[in-house]
């Protein structure tokens, strides 16, 4: 493996050491999408033995995880886009401020700052990758290039922000502490910061072991962020669960201490990091015997001439084929969403073609995994709503067919 893609990581953004290891396997970048296999990288997990946040202990350069065929759109989301609307909404009504001024850190398609911009608000994005295009398209003031302490400088020559909002970045960067820093140069004195990470506990308690992979650099629990944060003089004052994307977790912060809410509390008192090492060790077993499992079934059904194909060329769906080292003579297909930059390419680490949807329900193959085992309600019922007449199989949180 070169070492110019892979950087070790020896000490924690809180200062802290890294201390035991567990081997999650070898996983491609998850959003690499080509018309050719990719390479992979190990995904080894740790924990920081001051602030006991989980997280990567060999890392991808972040020009590998974001390539420039980039191909996920989070307007691609229906989920997605109804908890854009409801973060609106609810800080419209919570925080009243006269001509509110909003940015968007590693924002995509600008699909957020679109329904800010209806609102009222002074929209901003910062997007590197090339999606940027799609967001000034939209109108979106739009700053094609990585958000850091360097460019934050510059925008605080001409204003601060009321309202800094990460649905991507505290997961998925190499340069957190630099990123941070940048934050809180360009937020108001009593500007609240939005961060948005998936929950680890709920990623343990649904035997979510295909949320490990490189795109996602630290794993948070909410006292690990709150530990994260509080090194930057930040605090956490409030925090919800997304309506939609109930894996995930939204917490509100800010530059002054304010007394944290009934809920936050609750929370934080409720879990145990000191042991949670512990459950992820009991998750990578399970993935283990899991992927077994599931491989000895598929192989029955080719057995039988059943044909299976699988719908949603999602980043847990990358994880989940390439743990299972399967290839188009498993799975046929994957379908993929009319009009994604993903179709007609490969699923990252396999040569399993992406197409669209439709052909689903043309070819009817007898099995239809759902990749996007979180959102099997929806996609099960679109594609029942279509025409399709097969079996469905959901690989977690634990094996079904339904």
């Amino acid at each position: 493996m070169s070492k110019t893609k892979i950087l070790k990581k020896i000490n924690c953004i809180c200062g802290g050491k890294l201390k035991k290891n567990i081997d999650f396997g070898k996983v491609p970048v998850i959003n690499d999408f080509k018309k050719k296999k990719t390479k992979k990288y190990p995904t080894v997990v740790s924990q920081c033995s001051k602030c006991l946040l989980i997280q990567l202990k060999y890392s991808a350069k972040d020009a590998v995880v974001y390539p420039r065929n980039y191909s996920y759109l989070s307007g691609d989301s229906s989920e997605k886009l109804e908890d854009y609307k409801d973060l609106i909404s609810k800080i419209t009504k919570k925080f009243k401020i006269k001509d509110p001024s909003i940015i968007d850190i590693g924002g995509n398609d600008g699909s957020l700052m679109s329904i800010a911009k209806k609102k009222g608000y002074k929209t901003t994005n910062v997007e590197p990758t090339n999606v940027s295009k799609i967001s000034r398209n939209k109108g979106i003031n739009t700053i094609k290039k990585e958000f850091n302490l360097k460019l934050a400088k510059k925008l605080n020559n001409r204003k601060k922000f009321n309202f800094v909002v990460s649905t991507n970045f505290f997961a998925h960067t190499n340069n957190l502490n630099n990123i941070i820093k940048g934050v809180n140069n360009i937020l108001d004195e009593k500007g609240i910061l939005i961060v948005e990470v998936q929950y680890l506990y709920n990623v343990l308690n649904e035997n979510g072991f295909d949320s490990f992979h490189q795109d996602h650099k630290y794993y948070y629990s909410l006292n690990s962020i709150k530990n994260i944060l509080k090194v930057f003089n930040l605090s956490i004052f409030d925090v919800e669960f997304l309506k939609k994307q109930k894996e995930i977790v939204r917490v509100y912060v800010d530059k002054n201490i304010k007394s944290e809410s009934i809920r936050l509390k609750r929370i934080l008192k409720k879990e145990n990091d000191k042991n949670v090492f512990l459950k992820i060790k009991r998750l990578n077993y399970f993935r283990k015997n899991h992927i077994l499992k599931l491989k000895k079934f598929i192989s029955n059904l080719s057995l039988q001439n059943k044909t299976v194909s699988a719908i949603s060329a999602s980043p847990r769906g990358c994880v989940l084929l390439n743990s299972c080292n399967f290839t188009k003579s498993d799975i046929k297909i994957v379908g993929e969403v009319s009009g994604s930059f993903k179709i007609n390419k490969l699923v990252p680490g396999t040569n399993i073609p992406i197409k669209d949807e439709k052909i689903l329900i043309s070819q009817q193959p007898d099995y239809i995994l759902i990749l996007a085992w979180h959102l099997k309600n929806r996609l099960i019922k679109i594609l029942i709503k279509n025409g399709y007449k097969g079996k469905f199989i959901v690989p977690l949180p634990n094996l079904k067919i339904l």
